[in-house]
């Protein structure tokens, strides 16, 4: 072939090619391999075996976290699988602490229902799964049992999307609750058991999202209540049998006690506050409700998982909304569901709701409809 500058300019093309094609073929950096040096486990069962052509990671009942991982934005990508018993696997991210971090998980009972994946933030050990629930949080995807799945999740700010087998979205998460920090990131299964591969951590500064948040009324009445004043947390057990309260248990008169805003639909997250430890459980929620005169006012309510309702430090109700509780089905999902009659006096009222935490969200609302004569305080 004659010299030419085309031909010098094939000549370079092909020279280039040859070049970058070994790193083409190479793994991402970013991939992270499975041994004890770059990954903690703390599970009932975990081990690296080959499954489906691919060495995965096997944890049954516990959690892997990528040791000295530092995310904020970006992507993060795996390969998971599981069966269609009972499984609840997860991708936790910006984890502070091992008790405080973001978390995405999979429902494997769920399978095509609203409900099949789950976005809620972890406060001090708790889930908030009964709190966060809804089109922003949850979303409906078929999981293919038993076979490899590619996930990937892509966090900006305080916004987040989900793929699975798929490049659009399955969930668009319009506002992530946890703190926007910097923290670790980890696999989470618990119960049950799921396999883990090909896991890629990417970190970056301006990730691009493309999906369309999902559109949410807010449903939250202008007459709810905006705070609370919580006390500090101490054992259910020490309400067994009270219908006289006077003081929250262990707590110091004037001193412990935190101020506490609702958020979405004016349900006020306690674990945003604490965690349940040494059996302390139980908090006591409270407002003051300064009546013109005697009177009696409708208060509308929601809790989880139990409460008992003072009104100037008289027992007037005692309810159980714990998962599974009322029937096989129940959620224990938390609303405005329940509804008393306050019997007001003239002058301040001390309206205190006792509420006690086994899993899935520990919260409370309130709503007062009618508010003419009432000024509300925490």
């Amino acid at each position: 072939m004659t010299d030419t500058p085309l031909r010098r300019r094939v000549v370079v093309l092909l020279a280039l090619a040859q070049l970058t094609a070994p790193l083409a073929a190479r793994p991402s950096a970013a991939q992270q391999p499975f041994d004890s040096a770059t990954w903690d486990i703390r599970a009932a069962e975990s081990r690296i075996e080959p499954y489906r052509g691919r060495a995965a990671l096997l944890l049954r009942d516990g959690a892997a976290w990528l040791t000295r991982s530092r995310f904020l934005n970006g992507t993060i990508e795996f390969d998971v699988a599981f069966g269609d018993g009972p499984a609840f696997p997860g991708v936790a991210f910006r984890a502070a602490s091992r008790t405080d971090y973001e978390l995405f998980y999979m429902r494997a009972g769920s399978n095509g229902r609203p409900d099949a994946t789950q976005y809620t933030p972890v406060l001090h050990g708790l889930y908030g799964w009964q709190i966060y629930t809804g089109p922003a949080y949850d979303a409906a995807v078929r999981w293919t049992f038993d076979r490899w799945m590619h996930v990937k999740l892509v966090v900006a700010g305080t916004r987040a999307e989900v793929f699975v087998d798929s490049d659009t979205a399955v969930q668009v998460i319009p506002r992530l609750r946890g703190a926007e920090v910097a923290g670790e990131v980890g696999f989470v299964v618990a119960p049950g058991s799921a396999r883990f591969a090909n896991v890629v951590v990417r970190a970056e500064s301006e990730p691009r999202l493309t999906g369309t948040p999902p559109a949410v009324r807010d449903s939250t009445p202008a007459t709810i209540v905006r705070s609370w004043r919580v006390s500090p947390p101490f054992a259910e057990s020490s309400l067994a049998g009270v219908t006289e309260l006077a003081a929250a248990p262990g707590a110091v008169p004037g001193s412990g006690w935190c101020a506490l805003d609702v958020e979405e639909r004016g349900i006020a997250n306690l674990a945003r506050l604490a965690g349940v430890d040494s059996g302390r459980n139980t908090v006591v929620a409270a407002v003051t409700l300064d009546a013109d005169h005697a009177m009696t006012a409708r208060v509308r309510f929601g809790f989880s998982d139990r409460v008992r309702v003072f009104l100037n430090g008289r027992l007037l109700y005692a309810g159980n909304a714990s998962f599974a509780t009322r029937d096989p089905e129940f959620l224990g999902t938390v609303g405005l569901f329940d509804e008393l009659a306050l019997p007001l006096r003239r002058g301040p009222n001390e309206l205190w709701l006792a509420v006690s935490e086994t899993f899935g969200g520990w919260a409370i609302t309130a709503d007062l409809p009618e508010r003419r004569g009432i000024r509300v305080s925490p």
